[in-house]
């Protein structure tokens, strides 16, 4: 009878290994974060709002819909220096809307005259 006891017993170890990370005590938990990815204009025009009338925060600058961008966004055109900005002046503006709690019709984006970047404004 005791002999029937070890082997059950022997049946029922598990090695531990890569094979069963379901155990918490011996596995490392690895935390995969996903990168955030934009897809494309579609995506800021669920964003934002479209541009109304604001009046320019800064001289020598003007008023830019945020729709416009995005579709000069998607335009195969546009030069990569150009898209790298309008990007990080979209992800910039959404960053501060969701940092502030702020509604998108608060973010508001201008273009400098001379230099063409793009800088994002709360109104």
């Amino acid at each position: 009878m005791i002999l029937q006891k070890r082997i059950i017993m022997r049946d029922q170890i598990i090695e531990v290994s890569s094979r069963y990370p379901a155990f918490a005590q011996v596995g490392t938990a690895v935390e995969t974060i996903a990168p955030a990815s934009y897809p494309g204009a579609a995506f800021w025009l669920r964003v934002y709002e479209p541009l109304s009338d604001w009046k320019a925060p800064l001289p020598n600058s003007r008023m830019i819909c945020p729709w416009g961008i995005a579709a000069e966004l998607d335009d195969a055109g546009t030069p990569p220096a150009r898209k790298q900005n309008i990007l990080e002046a979209l992800k910039c503006g959404l960053k501060t809307m969701r940092q502030y709690e702020l509604p998108s019709s608060r973010i508001m984006f201008a273009e400098d005259n001379t230099t063409r970047s793009i800088s994002v404004w709360v109104d």
